[in-house]
């Protein structure tokens, strides 16, 4: 009789399907390495026939099934298939068994890790404590919850659910899982927050420090973790002036944040965590440093130093740095920078605390940058001219135009980079040659407000940045406060001019032949009309040119300009003296000029129009020239009795822009002021049969002069309107000087300024002003900012080809689309513990999908981790997750509306953006159970590790890592003994049972070498919008020097931050392998889980246990 029913083990009847009976025999044929479709077929057919014998009219259950295929499997003489068949049974059943005690309906078929982790801190309980969730229910419940957000923006109840079932997908099939809070209160009506980051001001005064302490505490019961800078807070012994008393400084206070966390339970979940940070140059910072010496201080805080880069340059100098009052903004100090980074390595080294954050490298990346506040960082003023492919950009203007990116500035060849081999290793390339390069930025921002200084050289290079700006000189790098009298190197070759002929205007079609594009003509008169003429823009609107005696010639040429644009309605009036003026009385005349950028302004207020700084060469050629034919000449310099061309004006501004105007051709110039007495000799020339001729010194006069060995490149380049002035006094046989040093004459200060920077990440230095200058910046993160997280399981995003994995970007690609459209949605039903925390998120909306299962991921492809091709997949997967989020987030900011901050962000030149950042990698912490795969980015801390279930099932488990296991069965590997070894290892590297090649993909953590640890993570941070967690794990044996060299590599491989632990290195051991059932040395309580009492593993920066899911991080 033909089976239709059986009785599964839970009591309900379902179909009989006799494949489910096939695939699991094909799963036991190839266990043991065969792969024989006949046979199974012929093994499945009598199974079937003899399971109809069996069938009397009642129902079977499961059991007789199962028994009846082992009976088959070794009625046919395959022992091995029936042995890897019965192992399976029983695994099976052990799990049932565990998930019996668990007490959970497993709805969804879970890993029994993931239910533990469930059962503990996210499926819903009743007054009684009583489990009252299934995973399919929870999920069901978060993902209908953030689905119920696109109602707000005009979607159906159809369109609603079906974005829900997306949602729920995703999770239930363990590819994408949200962050903790999310998962404990999305859906749960508990008014409880769904973010999982918060970033928290602390205010340098008592009400704002426990206002501070308030607020931690309302965000910790939600489920939240915070972050904090006490770098504000005045240092220890400071002077109080309410009290006229001492200030406790910063680590007090810490433990005050640090008592609350401990009894606060976090929504009733878990206790809080903290990240605490000071900056390196707080002058507290040697006892933030050691203030966790003592194990049983501050334990709800993960530290970390706050380091410029202009620190880790004095440390490998072995030079002072000093330290700053946050209250004063004063010196208040000075500290080795090498011996404190020895000191931070030291603690490091002694517990893992603390690591380094790089505030210039996070900083730079920041997507709002336009609030003005006291910014921290390296900058330039906004009207500082900038050398690109296009010609002079203003500072200002090329953030506004270029921020994120896209545009070639020029840098010189002089710079010294730094080069990176494969091995991580850091190189300093001088390039000795002269000239020119360009290389695309990648971002240019606003930082804030800054004290500015004012570096002048003494021919009239000058530059407006802060103090701490890096100029390049000859002895290498120096502060601009740092700079007197140094000598500085300026641009040493001919730059670029804009390519495109178009005016900044349309020239509308009008009865006069006014140019529409660029020309050397335009230029001419554009130069003739600032150096010797006027603009009239009120009652009379005229525009006039005037003409010594001597320069008929050149007036004629430009009337006949001037004909050809506006007719023949040109006046001519000569004085009696000579002196010639052409007038055209118009007033789009005027205007057209207008638009160019020429003033109505007295002569010593004139200045290049802007258009000119960005207008094609030719253009920029016949400027000056016009200009030098007005106002300059070739003559003998009267003092050293050599040949100069100047050019005089009574506006130094005016002179200033020719200055650069003229370097960007090559050509060197200096700048002198007439009426400086120490330079009164300096106006005394040689014109024609000895005639000396003197300048005025009762009025305002300065002068560019343009030295003997560079007046053949001028002439060659630019030269006269009029060749009559190039013979004057023509000097012979003088060569072209390449020499581009000028001394600095004053630095000074100048007051507070709105100040700018870029990155240029190929030599890190840009031309301002001529000047060559580093690029870097630092951007404060803005307080009561949160973030929602989730992460993408790596080891999902695959498919098999054959017998090989490959990455499914098909799958990945709908996955990052989906996972974007949900931590959008859940900032829209987030509730938010306090209301700045609601402004600042909504503002910019910023989310972090990041990703876990790396290292699953490289195994199913067969890397290994520490390797080339690793690194390669880590990049190319990262480029691609932010790529197709940042995709998504444009096509929500269409559907949606741009984030509030969209106008001031980084994005303001695209038509759209929801979210002003997509990407960071958080930890992973217990989703990553949940998810059943490796921890975030990290590599498998061990094979096989002890799963602490003695209370429930009588005894510890071995639990080894499931692909690892699966492997060992396809190659018909596995065997108890080799299970028994692999236990308790840190590294099965030295296991030759295990043949190589499974050795080499299956590296744990301490195989790694730090180097190849910070590779992978640099990969990942290239393409991430926000910081990368990650731990490096360190041997027992590592040094202080090892830990220091991490630190400083990390520094240089452009991470945003590092953590390090030594195995072993608390007293309380944070994770202590166990060999032949032996117990390893006891220790404190301190990290030993609360939930179950294992020991916790220290990954992503965070502890987490991997018997039950507890978790300090996620």
């Amino acid at each position: 009789m033909e089976i239709s029913k059986i009785r599964k083990r839970d009591g309900r009847i379902v179909s009989f399907n006799k494949n489910k009976i096939k695939n699991a025999i094909h799963k036991a044929f190839l266990s043991v390495g065969k792969e024989d479709e006949e046979e199974l077929n012929n093994i499945v057919e009598q199974i079937a026939v003899e399971l109809e014998k069996k069938y009397d009219g009642n129902i079977l259950n499961v059991e007789e099934i199962q028994d009846t295929v082992e009976e088959i499997l070794i009625k046919n003489n395959l022992a091995d298939v029936a042995k890897s068949y019965i192992l399976y049974r029983q695994k099976r059943k052990e799990i049932r068994e565990a998930k019996s005690v668990l007490g959970v309906e497993d709805d969804l078929k879970l890993p029994i890790n993931s239910l533990k982790v469930l059962k503990a801190r996210y499926l819903k309980k009743n007054e009684k404590g009583e489990i009252i969730e299934t995973p399919k229910q929870l999920f069901k419940r978060v993902a209908n919850a953030v689905a119920e957000a696109d109602k707000k923006y005009g979607y159906n109840e159809e369109e609603i659910k079906k974005t829900a079932r997306k949602f729920y997908n995703l999770m239930a099939n363990l590819e994408f899982i949200p962050n903790s809070p999310t998962l404990f209160n999305a859906g749960a009506n508990n008014d409880l927050s769904l973010s999982a980051c918060f970033v928290l001001p602390v205010p340098d005064s008592i009400e704002g420090i426990f206002d501070a302490v308030k607020n931690m505490a309302i965000v910790q019961k939600s489920g939240g973790g915070t972050g904090f800078s006490f770098s504000r807070l005045r240092p220890k012994n400071d002077i109080v002036h309410s009290t006229m008393g001492q200030a406790s400084g910063p680590i007090s206070f810490m433990r005050v944040f640090n008592i609350t966390t401990e009894v606060i339970k976090q929504g009733g979940k878990r206790r809080g965590a903290n990240m605490g940070i000071l900056r390196v140059d707080h002058p507290d910072i040697l006892e933030f440093i050691s203030c966790k010496e003592n194990e049983k201080e501050i334990t709800n805080f993960n530290l970390s130093v706050g380091v410029t880069d202009k620190f880790m340059e004095c440390v490998e100098k072995g030079e002072d740095y000093e330290l700053i009052n946050p209250r004063t903004k004063e010196v208040a100090g000075k500290l080795n920078a090498r011996k404190v980074f020895s000191l931070i390595a030291t603690f490091a080294w002694k517990n893992g605390d603390p690591g380094l954050v790089f505030l210039d490298e996070i900083n730079r990346h920041n997507p709002t940058p336009e609030r003005e506040m006291e910014a921290t960082n390296p900058c330039i003023t906004g009207d500082t001219f900038i050398s690109t492919e296009r010609g002079f950009v203003k500072m200002k203007d090329l953030v506004e135009k270029y921020p994120d990116g896209g545009l070639k500035i020029a840098t010189d060849n002089r710079v010294p980079i730094e080069i990176a081999d494969k091995r991580g290793n850091i190189y300093l390339m001088q390039r000795k040659g002269a000239g020119i390069s360009f290389n695309q930025i990648s971002r240019a921002f606003c930082s804030g407000i800054k004290k500015v200084y004012k570096l002048i050289t003494e021919s009239g290079y000058e530059l407006e940045a802060t103090g701490d700006h890096k100029i390049l000189t000859t002895e290498g790098w120096v502060e601009t406060k740092n700079c007197l009298n140094k000598k500085i190197l300026i641009q040493s070759g001919e730059g670029k001019f804009n390519n495109n002929p178009c005016l900044p205007f349309c020239v509308k079609n009008t009865n006069n032949n006014f140019p529409k594009i660029w020309s050397k003509e335009l230029g001419q008169v554009l130069g003739r009309l600032i150096g010797n003429g006027w603009l009239r823009d009120k009652d009379n609107y005229c525009v006039e040119f005037t003409f010594l005696r001597e320069d008929k010639e050149e007036k004629d040429y430009f009337k006949n300009i001037l004909v050809q644009w506006c007719g023949f309605d040109i006046r001519e009036v000569e004085e009696e003296n000579g002196v010639c003026h052409l007038f055209h009385y118009s007033r789009k005349f005027v205007e057209f000029f207008k638009k160019l950028g020429v003033k109505s302004e007295e002569a010593d207020k004139r200045e290049i129009p802007n258009s000119i700084f960005i207008a094609p060469r030719e253009a920029v050629i016949g400027f000056l020239q016009g200009l030098f034919s007005a106002n300059g000449s070739i003559e003998l310099y009267e003092p050293f009795k050599n040949h100069c061309i100047r050019l005089t004006s009574k506006s130094e501004k005016l002179l200033k822009g020719v200055q650069l105007l003229l370097l960007n051709l090559g050509i060197k110039s200096r700048i002198c002021n007439g009426n400086e007495k120490s330079r009164k000799n300096l106006f005394r020339y040689n014109i024609k049969n000895e005639e000396i001729r003197k300048s005025s010194t009762d009025d305002i006069l300065f002068e560019l002069i343009i030295g003997e060995e560079d007046i053949p490149i001028f002439l060659e380049k630019v030269g006269f309107l009029c060749k009559r002035k190039e013979k004057i006094q023509k000097p012979n046989g003088v060569h072209y000087s390449d020499k581009f040093e000028e001394r600095v004459a004053k630095v000074e200060f100048v007051g507070k300024k709105k100040v700018y920077d870029l990155t240029e990440p190929f030599s890190h230095s840009m031309i301002c002003q001529g000047i060559i200058t580093h690029n870097c910046g630092e951007q404060p993160l803005l307080p009561y900012e949160s973030c929602n997280l989730g992460s993408i399981n790596l080891s999902k995003m695959v498919k098999k080809i054959k017998e090989r994995y490959e990455i499914d970007w098909k799958k990945l690609k709908e996955t990052v689309e989906v996972a974007v459209h949900f931590l959008d949605n859940v900032i829209d039903i987030n509730t938010f513990p306090i209301k700045e925390i609601d402004k600042a998120t909504k503002a910019n909306r910023k989310i972090g999908l990041g990703v876990m299962g790396f290292a699953d991921l490289l195994i199913l492809l067969r890397v290994p981790y520490n390797s080339e091709k690793a690194e390669e997949i880590a990049s190319n997967i990262m480029k691609f997750i932010t790529e197709t989020g940042r995709n998504k987030s444009r096509e929500l900011g269409r559907e949606k509306g741009n984030f509030p901050n969209f106008k001031k962000s980084i994005w303001r030149n695209e038509k759209y953006m929801r979210n002003a950042t997509v990407t960071t990698i958080a930890p992973t912490g217990t989703i990553g159970i949940i998810a059943n795969c490796s921890a975030g980015v990290e590599p498998l801390f061990a094979i096989s590790y002890m799963r602490n279930v003695a209370n429930s099932l009588g005894e510890n488990l071995v639990e080894t890592n499931q692909l690892f296991e699966k492997i060992l069965r396809e190659r018909d590997l596995y065997n108890e003994e080799i299970i028994r070894k692999v236990a308790g290892k840190a590294s099965i590297q030295n296991i030759k049972e295990i043949p190589e090649d499974i050795r080499r993909i299956f590296v744990s953590a301490h195989d790694i070498s730090p180097e190849w640890h910070l590779r992978i993570q640099a990969a990942f941070q290239k393409y991430t919008d926000n910081a990368v967690s990650k731990t490096i794990n360190l041997p027992n044996s590592a040094t202080i020097q090892d830990v220091e060299k991490i630190y400083m590599l990390a520094w240089k491989m452009k991470c945003k931050g590092i953590t390090i632990y030594r195995d072993g290195s608390r007293e309380e051991q944070v994770i202590n392998f166990y060999s032949d059932g032996k117990k390893e040395e006891k220790g404190s309580n301190d990290d030993t889980c609360p939930n179950c009492g294992a020991k916790m593993v220290r990954e992503e920066g965070c502890k987490i246990c991997r018997s039950c899911g507890y978790s300090v991080c996620g």
